[in-house]
C-alpha cells in the first residue's frame, strides 16, 4: 500500500509532524506500507497565480509552473491513501497548505456536454484521486476546539472537492510550545487509530 503524508507546517519535528509520524506507524502496525512524506515547506512548490488553465475555459492544459508539484501530483495518482496535516495559522490552514491544495487543482477534472451551439449543458467534476483514503491532522496553541472550526471545515471541503474519503480525523489543542504533544497519550493515541482506519477502513 502507497500513502503519501503532507506536512503543512514549516516546523519540523514539532506538533503536526509528530502527530502525522503516528498516524503513519499505525498505518505500518496493519499492514505492509510504502511512505512518502512531503514538507511542503521545504518542497520547490511556487504559488498557484489563478490561471485556470487546468480548467475547461482554459482548455483543460497542464499546470504551467515548473516545480516540484506535476511530480507530486503524479505520485499522488499512484497512491493509496493520504495524511494532510495543518497547524492552526490565524484561525485556519497554514498558507503552505492552502497554496498546496490550490495547486492540486489539475487532479479535478471536468467532462463537460455541451449543446449544438456550443454552450455547456452539463458539467461533472472528475477527480483522478477520487475514492482514496485520507486523514486530516491539526493541531493549535489555542486550547479552545473552536478556534480550529475554520480549520477542520477547509480541511473537509477540499477533501469532498477531490471526492477523497475521510476515513480518519487527528485534532489537538493547547500544544503552545514545540513538540508539545509528545506529553499528550490520548492525541498520539487518536492519531495512531486515525492510522490504523487509514489501512483497514
Amino acid at each position: 500500500m502507497k500513502l503519501m503524508a503532507f506536512v503543512g507546517s514549516p516546523r519540523k519535528g514539532s506538533n503536526t509532524d509528530i502527530l502525522i509520524d503516528k498516524v503513519i506507524a499505525g498505518a505500518r502496525s496493519k499492514a505492509d506500507i510504502e511512505v512518502k512524506k512531503i514538507y511542503i515547506y521545504d518542497a520547490h512548490i511556487n504559488y498557484c497565480n489563478g490561471c485556470g488553465a487546468h480548467t475547461v475555459f482554459g482548455g483543460g492544459k497542464a499546470c504551467p509552473l515548473k516545480d516540484d508539484m506535476a511530480g507530486i501530483l503524479k505520485r499522488m495518482q499512484e497512491a493509496d491513501g493520504f495524511i494532510f496535516g495543518s497547524p492552526n495559522h490565524g484561525r485556519t490552514i497554514s498558507a503552505g497548505m492552502t497554496n498546496f491544495f490550490a495547486r492540486m487543482m489539475p487532479l479535478l477534472k471536468m467532462h463537460v456536454e455541451r449543446d449544438d451551439a456550443d454552450n455547456i449543458i452539463h458539467a461533472e467534476a472528475r477527480p483522478l484521486i477520487r475514492g482514496k483514503k485520507a486523514v486530516i491532522v491539526v493541531s493549535q496553541g489555542d486550547f479552545s476546539p473552536s478556534s480550529s472550526a475554520l480549520v477542520l471545515l477547509v480541511m473537509q471541503a477540499n477533501l469532498r472537492d477531490f471526492q477523497l474519503r475521510q476515513v480518519g480525523e487527528v485534532f489537538s489543542t493547547g500544544n503552545l510550545q514545540r513538540a508539545q504533544v509528545t506529553d499528550k497519550q490520548n492525541d498520539l493515541n487518536q492519531a495512531f487509530g486515525a492510522g490504523v482506519r487509514l489501512v483497514t477502513a
